[in-house]
This record gives structure tokens, C-alpha cells and sequence, in this order.
């Protein structure tokens, strides 16, 4: 079999303050990004269209690193794209995408709570499920 590539890059703003849920020893975020595209029409006129996408982000279970995502934040995401299934209460199958972050670059000057800007940071991952700021 030949080997294969799932990986996705995304740099947009956090659309929403994050869902942060404790699995073990692990935590997760949860978020979507918007993404934006300016093109022209057939017409000429220039346009503009807001893709969202969910991402995941795995840490350990005692970092407050979660802390530094906020709405309105530009992050810029490595990861892959994994498809997931669930049964609501009704029973029925609900499909979603999300991509799972392998890397993030969270854009210190955009955080407000920090008293003076901080350069970008690449938060590689230290393992799966998991990465690490440093």
C-alpha cells in the first residue's frame, strides 16, 4: 500500500470562546475557525466567502494553556481531518469533520489579557492525543 497524506493548515479567527472538556488524563478544546477567501466573480466584483472549521486541541489534563484561546484570536492550525459519527437522543446518526491540531500558533499579540505582546509560538505536539506549548 502506498503511504498516504491527511494533514490540513489553517489560519483563521476563533469564532467562539472554546468548549474545554476533561477524557482522563487529557483535556480538549473544542472551537471553530473562520477562514476567509476574496475572489472575483464572473462579473468582476470582488467577493468574499467565510469557510468555519471545527477543530480539536488534545493537552494534558493540568495545563491552563487553554486559557489563551478566546473569540476573536488568530490561530494557525496544523492538523488532520478526521470524519466522526454519533447517535443524537433520537437515535439517528449525526455525522461531523473536525480537524484534530497536531500543531498551533497562537497569535500572542492578539490576546488581550497579556500585558505586552509575545512573539508567535509553534506548539508542536508531544504526542496523540496531546501537544505541548512551550
Amino acid at each position: 500500500m502506498e503511504n498516504s497524506i491527511n494533514r490540513v493548515e489553517l489560519l483563521g479567527r476563533i469564532g467562539q470562546n472554546p468548549k474545554i472538556m476533561t477524557c482522563g488524563d487529557s483535556q480538549v478544546a473544542k472551537f471553530s475557525i473562520a477562514t476567509n477567501e476574496r475572489f472575483k466573480d464572473r462579473s468582476g466584483t470582488l467577493k468574499e466567502e467565510t469557510t468555519w472549521h471545527n477543530v480539536s486541541v488534545w493537552a494534558s489534563r493540568n495545563t491552563d494553556d487553554f486559557r489563551l484561546l478566546k473569540k476573536g484570536v488568530l490561530v494557525h492550525v496544523i492538523g488532520k481531518i478526521r470524519n466522526a459519527r454519533y447517535q443524537n437522543a433520537d437515535g439517528e446518526d449525526r455525522y461531523y469533520t473536525e480537524v484534530t491540531a497536531t500543531k498551533m500558533n497562537i497569535r500572542r499579540d492578539d490576546i488581550q489579557a497579556a500585558p505586552t505582546p509575545m512573539p508567535d509560538m509553534m506548539m508542536p505536539a508531544g504526542f496523540y492525543p496531546g501537544f505541548a506549548m512551550s
